[in-house]
C-alpha cells in the first residue's frame, strides 16, 4: 500500500510538472514567442548594475557564477535608509503592516474582480476574420491576468480553473471558426497558435480530453510548413515525450531525437524551444542521463549561440556550461566559504578550456563579470587572463554586444593601467567651485575614494576611512573625495547631514555630459563601478587599487612608513 501510494504522489507530481510546462509553453505563444528585452537604459549611477550591499537580488544559473557584482563592490540607486519608525527606545525594530488578504464569499465575486478583462470576455457576435483576429489576442492576454491575480492570491482556484477552462474553451472555437475563412499565412498562422495555446492551457488546467487532442495535433503540426507553426508543435511535443520519459513509457534516445530535430535548423528557433529543451535536459539528468544530456546541451547552446534575443542564447549557454567542471572552478572563485583550489594555475586552465569548449561572446561576457568581481577581490592577475581571453572574441560579437563587450574590456585595462602611475585631477573642483590644490597633498600618502550619496558600501565604508583619517592625518595620511552623484543637490543634502572631515571634489561642467560617471577622472580610468578606491604614495604615483576593509589601514600604515 505505501509503495502505491508513493507511486501515485509521484505520478501527480509529474502531471503538475508536465501541466505547468504547457502553461508556460502557451504564454510563450500569446506573447508573440517569447519576452522581449527592454530598450537599454542611458548609463548614469541608477543603471550601472551594481547593487547596494543591502539589496537583494534574485539569481539564476549564470548570476551564480557571473551575471551579478560582488557585494562589496556594489552600485545601485540606494539612498542611505531612513530608521523605522516604532518602538526604538525599546530596541523594538517597527514591524510593517500586513498586507490585506482578500476575502471571499461563496457564490460572490468581488466587483472589482468581476470587471476585468477575464471575466466579461465573450466571442464575439460578428464572427468575421477580423473579429476573430482581435478576440484570440485579447484571450491569450485574459489569461495572462487570470494568472497573474492567482500568483497574487487576488482570486480563488476554483476561480482561475473556472474561467481559465471558460477562456480556453472560447479560444478554441474561436481558432476553429477563424479556421474556416483564413486567407492569409497570418491568419493560418492565428489559427494553429490558437489551437495549440487552446489545448495546452486546457490540458495546464487539468483537462484530461485536451491532453489527447493536444498530442495528437502537435504531432500533425510538427509537419507544418510554417516554421513559426512547428518549431512551437515540437516545443509542446517535446514537453509531452518529457512527461512519458518521466513516467517511463518514452526512452532517452527518443527526446533525444526530437531535440536534435528542433534543433536541425538554428534559424528556426524560437524562445519555447529552449523552454522545452531544459525541462528534458534536466529529466535526463534526474534519470542518471547526465552525459547525454550534456552532449544535447552543448548542441544546443551552438543552435541558439547566434539567437536574436541575448537573454534566450545567454538561457542555452547555461545550459551548457552549467554542466561543465570548468564553471564550477570559476564559480567557487565567487563563493567566499569555498575550499576549492583557487590557485592561479588551475583557474588559468579552467578559464583556457572553457573558451575552447564555447568559443562565444558570452563565454567572453562571464569571464569579463567574473574578471570585475575578482579585480575588486585584489586578484588582478586572474583577471587579467580572463580579459585576455574575453578580447578574442570581441570580433565575434555583434552589434550592441560587440561594443559592450570592447567597452568592458577597455575599462578594466584603463583600470589597472593607473598602477604605478601619477593621477592626472584636472577637471575636478571643490564644492565650492575652486579648483585642487595640488601642493596641499605633495609628498603625501593618498586615499582617492570614488563615491556617491546612492551608493550602500560607499557610505558603509566611510567610518571606517574616518577611522584611520583620524589614527594617520598627522603622520600625512589625506583623503580626496570625488563624488559621482548626478544631481549636485544630493551631495549638498548628504553634506548637509554628514559633514566629511576631507575635501569633496566634482565635475567642473554643469553639463550632464560630465558628471555621474562620466566625470572627467573616473571617465579616464575607467571606473564602472563603485566604491572604487586609490591611494597614491609619496612619490606621487598610484600604489594600490581596491583598499577597502582591513586592508585600508595596513595598507596605509605600510606606505606611511617607506
Amino acid at each position: 500500500m505505501t509503495l502505491e501510494i508513493a507511486t501515485l504522489r509521484r505520478e501527480r507530481a509529474n502531471r503538475n510538472r508536465f501541466r505547468c510546462l504547457l502553461l508556460l509553453s502557451a504564454l510563450y505563444i500569446s506573447t508573440g514567442y517569447g519576452c522581449n528585452s527592454p530598450e537599454p537604459a542611458e548609463v548614469s549611477a541608477e543603471t550601472t548594475g551594481y547593487l547596494p550591499k543591502d539589496t537583494k537580488t534574485a539569481s539564476g544559473p549564470a548570476s551564480k557564477s557571473s551575471a551579478s557584482a560582488s557585494n562589496d563592490s556594489a552600485i545601485g540607486d540606494a539612498s542611505v535608509a531612513e530608521k523605522p519608525t516604532g518602538s526604538a527606545s525599546e530596541g523594538i525594530p517597527a514591524i510593517p503592516p500586513a498586507a490585506t488578504v482578500p476575502t471571499f464569499e461563496p457564490g460572490k465575486v468581488d466587483p472589482k474582480i468581476a470587471a476585468k478583462e477575464y471575466m466579461q470576455l465573450k466571442l464575439p457576435e460578428k464572427r468575421d476574420a477580423a473579429s476573430l483576429l482581435q478576440f484570440l489576442e485579447l484571450s491569450s492576454r485574459s489569461v495572462r491576468e487570470l494568472i497573474a491575480d492567482g500568483r497574487r492570491k487576488l482570486i480563488t482556484n476554483d476561480m482561475i480553473l473556472e474561467r481559465g477552462m471558460a477562456l480556453s474553451r472560447m479560444k478554441m472555437e474561436a481558432a476553429e471558426l477563424l479556421g474556416k475563412l483564413a486567407q492569409t499565412d497570418d491568419e493560418k498562422l492565428a489559427v494553429a497558435m490558437g489551437k495549440l495555446e487552446a489545448l495546452a492551457q486546457m490540458t495546464g488546467f487539468g483537462d484530461i480530453p485536451s491532453s489527447d487532442d493536444l498530442r495528437a495535433f502537435a504531432a500533425q503540426e510538427m509537419s507544418n510548413t510554417d516554421p513559426r507553426i512547428s518549431q512551437q508543435a515540437k516545443s509542446i511535443s517535446l514537453g509531452i515525450l518529457t512527461n512519458d520519459f518521466e513516467s517511463g513509457t518514452a526512452k532517452s534516445e527518443d527526446l533525444s531525437g526530437l531535440i536534435e530535430k528542433i534543433l536541425s535548423k538554428p534559424s528556426d528557433l524560437i524562445p519555447s524551444n529552449l523552454l522545452a529543451i531544459t525541462q528534458a535536459l534536466a529529466r535526463l539528468d534526474s534519470k542518471s542521463e547526465s552525459e547525454l544530456a550534456l552532449q544535447l546541451a552543448k548542441k544546443t547552446e551552438e543552435a541558439f549561440r547566434d539567437f536574436p534575443e541575448t537573454q534566450v542564447a545567454l538561457g542555452a549557454w547555461e545550459q551548457h556550461a552549467g554542466r561543465l567542471e570548468e564553471m564550477k572552478v570559476l564559480g567557487a572563485l565567487l563563493d567566499p566559504k569555498s575550499t576549492s583550489n583557487r590557485q592561479v594555475a588551475t583557474v588559468k586552465n579552467a578559464i583556457d578550456s572553457l573558451m575552447t569548449k564555447i568559443p562565444s561572446p558570452l563565454t567572453a561576457f562571464v569571464l569579463v563579470q567574473i574578471a570585475i568581481q575578482m579585480e575588486y577581490s585584489g586578484s588582478t592577475d586572474i583577471a587579467k587572463d580572463m580579459i585576455a581571453l574575453a578580447e578574442t572574441q570581441i570580433e565575434n560579437a555583434k552589434g550592441e554586444a560587440k561594443e559592450e563587450l570592447a567597452r568592458n574590456c577597455q575599462q578594466f585595462n584603463k583600470r589597472l593601467a593607473i598602477l604605478n602611475k601619477p593621477m592626472d585631477f584636472t577637471g575636478l573642483v571643490d564644492v565650492e567651485g575652486k579648483p585642487m590644490d595640488l601642493e596641499r597633498y605633495k609628498g603625501k600618502v593618498v586615499l582617492v575614494d570614488f563615491w556617491a550619496s546612492w551608493c550602500g558600501p560607499c557610505i558603509q565604508e566611510i567610518p571606517n576611512i574616518e577611522r584611520v583619517y583620524d589614527e594617520k592625518n598627522a603622520e600625512g595620511f589625506e583623503v580626496i573625495g570625488v563624488n559621482l552623484d548626478e544631481e549636485r543637490s544630493k551631495l549638498d543634502a548628504f553634506l548637509e547631514k554628514k559633514p566629511l572631515k576631507w575635501a569633496t571634489y566634482v565635475s567642473s561642467s554643469d553639463e550632464p555630459k560630465y558628471r555621474g560617471f562620466r566625470t572627467p577622472l573616473a571617465a579616464e580610468i575607467g571606473i564602472a563601478a563603485i566604491p572604487f578606491v586609490v591611494v597614491i604614495g609619496k612619490d606621487g604615483n598610484v600604489a594600490a587599487i581596491h583598499v577597502r576593509g582591513p586592508k585600508l589601514e595596513t595598507t596605509i600604515a605600510e606606505q606611511l612608513a617607506k
